[in-house]
């Protein structure tokens, strides 16, 4: 149980390099772009969304390291971050979310980066549970 302190970081670790392997080389999302009225095209909001995630998992990854070195548990920051690359994927006021087609290569891109977020943010809440140097009530 001692160890529960260096594993949770290093869980976070894990799934913040997850993340941008995912984004950036095994599931990267589609390259299509959207015409506008003006004749403009743009990139599709996927492609923000993949860049939003790129930034979260290198902060999730500092913040990880940061709680490896000094030994203290981060777990608030730990796991708003895995929930905000969550969030990301999600068609909600405070994300960019994913294409709505399902057989666009962006799905496999969300999938990765929702199993990624959930993994780190389950296993911060559960070191949070499991430390042994946590404050607890006295009945």
């Amino acid at each position: 149980m001692k160890n529960v302190k260096l594993i949770v970081p290093i869980i976070s670790l894990v799934c913040a390099a997850v993340v941008c392997g995912a984004v950036l080389l095994w599931a990267p999302v589609c390259a299509g772009t959207l015409e506008l009225a003006n004749g403009n095209m743009v990139p599709m909001r996927c492609a923000y969304t993949a860049k939003v995630a790129v930034l979260l998992a290198l902060v999730l990854a500092a913040v990880a390291v940061a709680a490896l070195v000094t030994k203290r548990p981060m777990t608030v920051a730990l796991v708003l971050l895995s929930c905000a690359i969550v969030l990301m994927t999600f068609d909600t006021p405070l994300s960019v979310g994913v294409c709505k087609s399902a057989d666009m290569a962006c799905q496999a891109t969300a999938l990765w980066l929702r199993i990624a977020g959930g993994v780190s943010a389950v296993a911060a809440l559960a070191g949070a549970l499991l430390n042994p140097d946590r404050k607890r009530v006295a009945e």
